[in-house]
C-alpha cells in the first residue's frame, strides 16, 4: 500500500514539473482567447519590467503561429517569423529578444486557430523571462 501511494505521488510530481509551466522563472505577461480561423491579435504587457526572452503557450485547441511582432516601450520592435503549429499544452521555442533586457509594450500575433466548432476557442498565454 505504501509503495502504491509513493508511486502515485511520484507520478503527480513528474506531471506537475513537465507541463507548460516549464521553468519557475517565467512570468505570465498576458492572455488572449483566440477563436477565428486566421486572425491578428495583440497582448498588451502592463508595467515596466524587462525581459530577455518570451514564449507563447497554447491551451484548449491547437494554434498555428505565422508571425509574432514584439513592440518595445522605446518605440522599437522585433519581427519574429514563428511558423509553427503548437498543440494544446505546448509552447513555442524561447524567443530571444534583441539587445539587453527589453521593456515589452505589446506582442502582436498573426495566427490560424483550429476552432471549427462554434464557441470553442484556444487560449494563448505569453510568458517572459
Amino acid at each position: 500500500m505504501k509503495f502504491r501511494t509513493l508511486c502515485i505521488a511520484a507520478a503527480i510530481a513528474t506531471a506537475a514539473l513537465t507541463g507548460p509551466a516549464f521553468a519557475w522563472d517565467w512570468d505570465l505577461l498576458g492572455t488572449r482567447d483566440v477563436r477565428d480561423a486566421v486572425d491578428r491579435d495583440t497582448i498588451v504587457v502592463e508595467g515596466g519590467r524587462r525581459f530577455e526572452r518570451i514564449r507563447l503557450c497554447v491551451y484548449e485547441r491547437p494554434v498555428h503561429f505565422i508571425d509574432v511582432d514584439v513592440h518595445f516601450a522605446n518605440g522599437g520592435h522585433q519581427d519574429v517569423p514563428v511558423r509553427a503549429r503548437i498543440q494544446p499544452g505546448q509552447c513555442t521555442r524561447a524567443i530571444d529578444l534583441e539587445g539587453d533586457d527589453r521593456n515589452i509594450a505589446s506582442v502582436g500575433m498573426v495566427y490560424e486557430a483550429n476552432t471549427r466548432r462554434r464557441g470553442v476557442g484556444a487560449i494563448v498565454r505569453l510568458y517572459g523571462e
